[in-house]
């Protein structure tokens, strides 16, 4: 059985009582400091004047250029999960608030850094949590300044260790911590503080995450059903133990040997020979494919006839390419391992494919270090990754910890939670199969009443990551994640855009899976006015 959260007890004994018969007089930001809560220790209680918070160690905020057209950017805060096309709140822009840290341990081991802001003026009344990407290790500050911004409480966790630490991955308390605990314990602190500050409980509380983050905010649907209102997840970077052999699969295709590899020269004439053969397959020519999985081109198509050049394919690319579309399988068993990525996500090969799995700069390699192989020296190319007996390895139960999985969403619905889930087709890094593999699952085990009650599936055509590729990549799924919430309107179709030199050069539904944009057949095809769900 899992440990009860420390500060959930804690919010019983003082924030319970606040509900019934709310104080006459909300607390100061400074006397927040002398709570005493069990297992947590507060470090800072401070009111920061407007404009004037600064990270701690004096980092400057750095703000991402926007996405080049087929290159995600989930660190811009450009895209989905984010802002809906907003550009990062500017600290200096900041309101006045109330800034908490403070330290959890909810278990001997524990060491879960947490920050609370609360604004001092403004506030919209709801509670938004928030966590780190990747590995975490870090306070996603510009997270909570974006959840400020909008008149947010919100609070945050590092995952319970700091980035340069490694030895927190032997540890199983600590494990649990990265997993699912460190988020809700930064929830609950962060509503205990709030219900002593203003006197009242949040009204609603929403996580919106895409990326690395998404395990925490899934985490906490599966896990602690009763902390959030409303959950937007994009990405779906969750299944760790699997997605680690997805991610890894494009490189040793194309590193098998020498005349495997596929120079990035190469990658715009496969998406291009892509695009001739499928892209007319939902009706329009728009250089986006509304559902790549009907797609069914060959690379043989580009097998070069003469010499090597970068608009064709020598035999070893052509199987290169062919192994990458058919995803990571187990070649004993022929178990899927996790989803391929689809044809139309070629322009984002190249951090697959390079000198480096996942680019070098992902915790790719350290997740197989740290947590699969335990050995600090492993080098993927000494001992490659067996993608039969290595993922037997990588099933431990006390790896799977880290995942966040579970299908099992029936507490969450009935209470009234509300999910939104969310891919881009052309995702290379996480692929968005996983995200339909995790979607039918849920509809497997709860049903599809219940999906239909509170659980949404949109995928993005020609999108990345989280933001970037030749589709409409801006939008909000915030705002009919509050509307469903708060009022019940079931959302259906969402209008995105594609922006380009800030002008909106197309909009285009996005439709709830299954359903596609269809063209009505008449109008202007990039207006979505002219397209209906089907």
């Amino acid at each position: 059985m899992r440990l009860r959260s420390s500060v959930a007890a804690a919010l019983v004994c003082i924030g319970a009582g606040l509900a019934v018969s709310p104080r006459a007089h909300a607390a100061t930001c400074e006397s927040l400091a002398s709570l005493a809560i069990p297992n947590v220790r507060i470090t800072l209680a401070r009111t920061v004047p407007a404009g004037g918070f600064t990270p701690p160690g004096g980092a400057r905020q750095t703000f991402p250029p926007p996405p080049r057209p087929h290159v995600s950017l989930a660190s811009a805060g450009l895209g989905l999960g984010y802002n809906g096309g907003r550009a990062n709140a500017r600290f200096e822009e900041l309101p006045a608030f109330c800034r908490v840290t403070a330290t959890v341990a909810p278990s001997p081991t524990s060491d879960i850094r947490v920050e609370v802001w609360l604004p001092a003026e403004g506030w919209n009344g709801s509670f938004r949590g928030t966590g780190p990407n990747g590995l975490g290790g870090t306070i996603p500050y510009n997270s909570m300044a974006n959840a400020l911004r909008d008149g947010y409480v919100t609070a945050s966790d590092d995952t319970g260790h700091r980035t340069a630490e490694t030895n927190w991955m032997d540890d199983p308390e600590r494990l649990k911590d990265f997993g699912y605990r460190a988020i809700h314990e930064a929830t609950v602190l962060g509503k205990s503080l709030l219900s002593d500050f203003y006197g009242k409980g949040p009204s609603y509380s929403y996580m919106t995450e895409c990326g690395g983050a998404s395990t925490a905010a899934l985490s906490s649907v599966q896990t602690y059903p009763g902390d959030y209102d409303g959950v937007v997840v994009g990405g779906f970077a969750a299944y760790w133990t699997r997605q680690v052999f997805g991610q890894m699969w494009p490189w040793e295709a194309t590193h098998e040997s020498p005349a495997s590899y596929i120079p990035p020269e190469k990658l715009p004439a496969i998406y291009n020979a892509v695009l001739k053969a499928c892209d007319a397959l939902d009706g329009v020519r728009d250089g986006v494919l509304e559902d790549p999985t009907r797609c069914r081109f060959d690379p043989k198509e580009l097998a070069c006839k003469g010499a090597d050049s970068p608009t064709c394919l020598t035999p070893p690319q052509v199987e290169a390419v062919r192994k990458i579309y058919q995803g990571p399988v187990n070649p004993r068993t022929k178990e899927r391992i996790h989803s391929p990525v689809y044809r139309g996500s070629e322009l984002d090969w190249e951090i697959l494919t390079g000198p480096q799995p996942l680019g070098g700069t992902g915790p790719l390699t350290g997740f197989f270090r740290s947590f699969i192989f335990k050995d600090p020296a492993w080098d993927y190319k000494v001992r490659p990754v067996n993608f039969d007996s290595d993922v037997t390895l990588a099933d431990r139960p006390d790896i799977a910890t880290v995942n966040a999985v579970n299908p099992d969403l029936t507490k969450f619905v009935a209470r009234g939670g509300r999910l939104i889930l969310a891919n881009g087709w052309s995702n290379a890094i996480v692929p968005p199969g996983a995200t339909i593999d995790y979607y039918n699952n849920v509809r497997r085990t709860i049903g599809a009443k219940a999906v239909e009650q509170g659980v949404r599936l949109y995928m993005v055509p020609g999108m990345s990551e989280c933001n970037g590729g030749p589709g409409t990549d801006t939008f909000d799924m915030f705002a009919p994640m509050r509307q469903w919430v708060e009022r019940g309107k079931i959302p259906h179709e969402v209008v995105a855009s594609r922006v380009e030199d800030e002008r909106v050069v197309r909009t285009r539904p996005l439709c709830p899976y299954p359903q596609v944009a269809v063209y009505r057949g008449a109008g202007n095809t990039d207006d979505a006015a002219n397209f209906v769900c089907k």
